[in-house]
């Protein structure tokens, strides 16, 4: 630059000030959820005691599926009709779980009592939102996992992908199983309608 040319830039920057620096945020640093439903279910999952269940939070041999993939599975027994309602969304949503933002083990604690919970209260289909795990590392952890415990619930009769108007690959519609007391109501119920 020529000495003309860096006295005009040097005069043309005079007045300029400094901006303050302000304190950055650590990226490292751990942030409180502040939506006080997700600090309750935080708070539940340590405090509570879970459902037995014979499963590992997480297993070795998990097998991972892509952000992307469509869940699906069906305990023997389930009907074909069942599941077209649950794939096409035409069972009413009786309750919600959202897990995002939950690290593995304590997404499985809320998954066990949310699912003992449900079925305390005669509920059938439910949505477990994990989100699709874009950016976790590996991708679709949490997505992974879930799949792999709702194989293995007792309580699940079956689950697919949600419908994209209810959360789509980063949610999962599961049916549960009937209580016992909603069998003999049914059972009950049949009776009367035949004799």
């Amino acid at each position: 630059m020529s000495n003309d040319k860096q006295s005009l830039f040097e005069q043309e920057l005079s007045d300029v000030q400094a901006l303050e620096s302000k304190p950055r945020a650590d990226a490292h640093k751990q942030v409180k959820n502040l939506n006080p439903d997700r600090a309750q279910a935080r708070t539940n999952a340590t405090l509570e005691p879970t459902t037995p269940c014979s499963q590992e939070p997480q297993p070795d041999d998990l097998p991972f599926v892509e952000p992307d993939d469509h869940l699906e599975w069906k305990s023997a027994g389930v009907q074909p009709e069942t599941m077209n309602k649950l794939r096409s969304g035409r069972y009413p949503i009786q309750d919600k779980l959202d897990l995002h933002n939950l690290r593995v083990t304590e997404a499985f604690r809320c998954v066990q009592q949310f699912f003992a919970k449900s079925i305390e209260k005669h509920l059938r289909t439910v949505l477990v939102v994990h989100g699709t795990g874009l950016r976790s590392k590996p991708p679709a952890q949490l997505k992974s996992h879930v799949a792999h415990w709702l194989k293995n619930h007792p309580q699940v009769n079956a689950f697919v992908t949600a419908p994209r108007h209810q959360g789509g690959s980063g949610a999962t519609l599961v049916h549960l199983k009937k209580s016992k007391s909603a069998k003999l109501e049914t059972k009950e119920r049949i009776a009367r309608r035949l004799g």
